[in-house]
């Protein structure tokens, strides 16, 4: 319910970038239920794949953007794949503690994309963040 009240937001006032990463964010979870490996003890192979691509759109966001919400976005992200690859390491590791990492860190994403948003929704109009001198104007 999170996702959708965060993403409407970001659709309705948040910039192209918080619009990009809502879209992005609510394909990787759609794809990620529909694609789901009812085996619940192995890694999820379709998630894992998923999750790298949209660890790819958020890295370029967050190397593009002026903003500083997309970097803790990536960072949040990146974790969620390093748990992944926890998991491959480790096939021991126990279900809960995996899917309950990714759960998290999923929800701070949420977090720093709904703050995102937030900021975008109360600048002043007339100021533009995806104009390169809007940021060089801040940094006097």
């Amino acid at each position: 319910m999170i996702l959708f009240a965060v993403s409407a937001a970001a659709f309705l006032k948040g910039g192209s970038e918080e619009r990009l990463t809502a879209a992005c964010l609510l394909m990787n979870v759609t794809a990620t239920v529909v694609l789901r490996d009812p085996s619940w003890p192995q890694l999820q192979w379709a998630a894992f794949g998923v999750d790298l691509a949209q660890l790819g759109v958020l890295v370029g966001i967050a190397l593009r953007s002026p903003k500083y919400w997309p970097l803790a976005a990536a960072g949040f992200h990146l974790l969620t794949v390093l748990t992944h690859v926890a998991k491959m390491l480790d096939p021991a590791l126990h279900q809960w503690a995996y899917i309950t990492a990714i759960v998290i860190w999923t929800y701070l994403l949420i977090g720093a994309l709904a703050v995102g948003t937030w900021n975008t929704w109360r600048r002043p109009y007339g100021v533009r963040t995806d104009d390169p001198r809007a940021a060089a104007d801040t940094r006097r």
